[in-house]
């Protein structure tokens, strides 16, 4: 079989009767897996399996071109009653699975090599000066790697290289890239500009961390720790009775949430927010609020800024 996803990964290839594929599903729910996996059946179309902590977040289908599909309906349209399918997982952080989505909803960009005499850490240097979010999509001949560029000059948020017997993750950090022992033989940039469903998401979860991190900030400036303490309690004890893996520590935002659609994200996002909002507007009031919600804005870029004002409807200016 042919994979499309990472084939330099030595991951173990599961060859199962098409009708047990319910129990095995079942089976990685049961386990919180986060991760993909890989469904081929034996004339049939692939389909990529995203879950986060055991829940099936996303389903795609792949022939010839990746369809997202509704996670919750996506199985009825399979004839499980005669066949074989080849079961392939990767286990993934819920930041890996981030990208992994940008990259299977656009998949049309062609594949350029490496310029002559062109250094990997000269390449990224000038990707990084792209005005947009992207993804860089890497492979050597035994290996892969994914890096999301944020956009305007900002070195990579997060890092995935993978090769037949290693997987790391990394906050930003390229030195699995730079220090592989191969020639780069194919890269391509994956823009935001595509605008889809997978881009929205990332750049409201960015958003959002960036938005109440800077809020909190200005929150102890002017008012001190004490309640921004208990700001954060509350967002926490929210985020955990809804099971959103969601968690404030101090002015920081911890989010290992995947979510199936960016209205989903933001319907989640926008109801943390509004507690933290009416802290704010109590004990400073609606103008200076709104002067401080411009500020935070505007320290994004306009991309970040618009998905805001699409989803969140907040507006900078």
């Amino acid at each position: 079989m042919n994979y499309r996803l990472f084939a330099s990964a030595s991951i173990e290839t599961n060859l199962i009767p098409a009708g047990k594929l319910p129990a095995f599903i079942d089976s990685y729910k049961h386990e919180f897996q986060t991760g993909v996996l890989e469904v081929d059946f034996q004339n049939y179309s692939g389909h990529y399996l995203l879950f986060a902590r055991g829940e099936l977040v996303n389903v795609y289908r792949y022939a010839g071109a990746v369809e997202r599909l509704d996670p919750t309906t996506w199985f009825q349209s399979i004839d499980t009653s005669k066949g074989k399918a080849y079961l392939r997982a990767l286990a993934l952080t819920p930041q890996a699975v981030r990208l992994v989505k940008i990259l299977l909803e656009q998949n049309a960009d062609a594949f350029l090599p490496l310029p002559p005499e062109t250094l990997l850490e000269e390449q990224f240097r000038y990707w990084q000066q792209e005005p947009l979010p992207a993804l860089a999509h890497l492979r050597w001949p035994h290996a892969e790697a994914l890096a999301l560029l944020p956009g305007q000059g900002s070195p990579p948020h997060y890092t995935l290289f993978i090769s037949e017997n290693q997987i790391l993750h990394s906050a930003g950090g390229m030195m699995a890239l730079y220090g592989w022992k191969e020639p780069c033989s194919a890269t391509r940039l994956l823009s935001s500009q595509a605008h889809t469903p997978a881009w929205d998401e990332y750049m409201l979860y960015h958003s959002f961390g960036f938005m109440t991190g800077r809020l909190l900030e200005r929150m102890v400036e002017l008012t001190g720790p004490t309640l921004v303490q208990n700001i954060a309690r509350e967002i926490n004890f929210a985020a955990a009775a809804h099971g959103w893996s969601i968690t404030l520590n101090g002015m920081n935002v911890t989010d290992q949430t995947i979510f199936s659609s960016p209205l989903e994200a933001a319907d989640v996002y926008s109801r943390l927010l509004e507690i933290l909002l009416r802290h704010m507007d109590i004990t400073l009031g609606a103008d200076l609020l709104a002067v401080l919600m411009r500020e935070a804005a505007l320290h994004l870029s306009k991309p970040y800024r618009s998905i805001l004002q699409e989803y969140l409807l907040i507006t900078p200016v």
